[in-house]
């Protein structure tokens, strides 16, 4: 087969061209390119870091290696844990997100937790099944109706979108607004920021009570003696739907068996485990298997500790991202490397590292093939190639293909292996997890999901074989233990953030340009200051009569107001209970007009 490429984004779809940028005839994971996907030829030669870095003078790629490996030789007399790498998922690559790691255990540096995103749903819904694998594609086309609790397929996931709308599916979106996806489902269920668990509380109560239970949940007892002290007009009253509405759902689940697609979003608020966890368990209660999808991706068998090296070698330090900036502020570290993230505008508390680097209590290094917020704040920057100038091996947390990427473009730039590894030569370390040959570290990676990397070379894509739920009965224990949001005062309200259909996260403002930093609010327009306990931002406030009362909504690629700080400055070190995860969705904020 001809090379193949595989959009790497922090995306559902994963989506796979052929050499010439076409999309494979794969339907349903595949079929058409979105706005993102056709955006990125277009991107590769726009704001691209085409030379090193140090202080802002260019040098050689092989000079400012030299220099990184002097600030880590130097940082490492201090105390290991004073250097922090930071990553995320900006490029899905075995090869690119996971390996670099290696160098960095070895060190003993600290790491970040990564957090951010699914690691609160993942863990909520394992310690309820065992694993949070969920339903396939296949298994989606096999159900006539779908309820999108958090989930806005419509822009997020558009070949998911695609599929439900192909299979003529009924479609129930649970949303805190009227969102692109709750306007084109055929039902739209809002409900209160934070309090996504007591409706699944309603919810299950009325399947239990009712009689409406048709499968097999262990504990069912320990659960229905727990959702009998809730009424139905307290869940209603705390969670904003009405009661005719929670039974309604209720009775929709039992009737029409609707596969539950779960938001990650659900994960980034209050409650947000015990409300993932919680809906997960109401498919099992009426009697199907895999009734729900989350993320598949803990579900293939792939060895991720063994590609980041945690066989041999571990972090001396795991920081939460929910405490990022606290860390920083507090002056925990001394060199910051970063990679595959942009965490100047993602992580909390972004704001304490500009001012860290540019007081100079803290030397900042980059590798991005973009000059993002974090580069440009950098003071050593190299190069790497985009996803369509290298070799990599490309998952999804949707499908189960397995793609063995090849470049298209000439690359630019050293790619993040190379980069660790030519590090630590020049430190003089010699380490097996180092030494062992990348790609035969991704061989060993990957056969747990039943795939070769020989094989993968000469097919260059293969499915893998999922590792199914464990058991047709999951256990309701444990019980959540929700939390009632804070009552709202005059001028403040609830700040959630949502996904842009033309925008991944930071990413495609090239194309794009720039997202005006706009809080969409239901009854004020005029520029605004948002204020929480941890900091203020100044932002344009538009009129939409979609957004509810007391919520104040802003996208999350527009993440630097109006002064040009960075809109997670206000957002508040708060973690989740299961996975640590940031709570971004629901802080509470004062809104006052901005003077002038």
């Amino acid at each position: 087969m001809e090379g193949l490429i595989a959009c790497t984004r922090d995306c559902y779809d994963t989506c796979i061209f052929n050499n010439k940028y076409e999309p494979l005839r794969m339907f349903p994971i595949n079929g058409f390119t979105c706005a993102r996907g056709r955006a990125d030829l277009t991107r590769n030669g726009r704001n691209r870091v085409s030379s090193a870095y140090i202080d802002g003078k260019e040098v050689s790629v092989d000079e400012a290696i030299k220099y990184v490996a002097k600030l880590l030789r130097e940082a490492l007399k201090r105390n290991p844990a004073r250097i922090l790498r930071t990553d995320y998922d900006g490029n899905q690559g075995l090869l690119t997100w996971y390996y670099p790691d290696r160098l960095f255990n070895v060190l003993g540096a600290s790491q970040t937790d990564r957090s951010i995103c699914s690691s609160e749903g993942h863990e909520a819904i394992r310690v309820h099944y065992g694993t949070s694998m969920g339903a396939l594609p296949e298994d989606l086309q096999g159900f006539k109706a779908a309820v999108l609790w958090a989930f806005p397929a419509s822009t997020s996931a558009p070949h998911i979108w695609a599929l439900l709308v192909k299979a003529g599916m009924v479609k129930v979106a649970v949303d805190v607004r009227l969102s692109d996806t709750a306007r084109k489902s055929d039902i739209a269920i809002i409900v209160k920021p934070g309090t996504d668990v007591f409706l699944a509380l309603g919810v299950v109560k009325v399947i239990i009570e009712e009689g409406l239970v048709e499968g097999k949940v262990r504990h069912l007892e320990d659960l229905a003696s727990y959702v009998k002290q809730y009424t139905l007009s307290y869940l209603s009253d705390v969670s904003g739907v009405k009661v005719d509405e929670i039974k309604w759902l209720a009775e929709f689940y039992h009737d029409h068996k609707p596969v539950t697609l779960i938001g990650f979003a659900l994960g980034r608020s209050l409650n947000g485990g015990d409300a993932i966890g919680l809906i997960s368990l109401i498919p099992a209660l009426v009697g199907l298997r895999r009734g729900y999808y989350y993320s598949n991706s803990m579900g293939w068998g792939i060895d991720f500790n063994y590609l980041r090296g945690l066989h041999m070698a571990r972090s001396l330090r795991v920081v939460p991202m929910a405490e990022f900036g606290e860390f920083i502020e507090r002056g925990e570290f001394d060199v910051i490397y970063a990679w595959n993230e942009n965490p100047v505008l993602t992580l909390p508390g972004g704001d304490r590292l500009i001012e860290a680097v540019r007081e100079g209590r803290v030397t900042l290094i980059v590798h991005d093939p973009y000059w993002s917020d974090t580069a440009k704040i950098a003071d050593v920057v190299i190069p790497a190639p985009t996803f369509l100038e290298k070799y990599d091996v490309v998952y999804s947390y949707w499908h189960n293909y397995l793609v063995y990427n090849e470049p298209i473009r000439a690359p630019m730039g050293i790619t993040e292996v190379d980069l660790v590894r030519a590090i630590a030569r020049e430190m003089g370390i010699t380490h097996p997890l180092l030494e062992e040959d990348p790609w035969d570290a991704v061989d060993r990676a990957i056969r747990g999901a039943g795939v070769t990397l020989s094989e993968l070379r000469e097919r260059k894509i293969v499915k893998m074989t999922p590792r199914y739920l464990p058991s047709d009965e999951p256990d309701a224990l444990p019980l959540p233990s929700p939390i009632e949001p804070e009552p709202l005062k005059d001028g403040e309200a609830y700040l959630v953030f949502s996904s842009h259909p033309l925008y991944t996260n930071t990413q495609f403002r090239e194309v794009y340009g720039s997202l005006e930093p706009i809080a969409y609010i239901h009854d004020y327009e005029g520029v605004v200051i948002l204020e929480s306990r941890y900091g203020s931002v100044k932002v344009k406030a538009v009129k939409d009569p979609n957004i509810p009362k007391g919520i104040v909504l802003i996208y999350k690629s527009s993440l630097i107001d109006l002064e040009g700080k960075p809109i997670n400055s206000i957002i508040e070190p708060i973690k989740g209970k299961y996975a640590n995860t940031p709570r971004l969705n629901g802080i509470k904020v004062k809104l006052r007009a901005a003077k002038g």
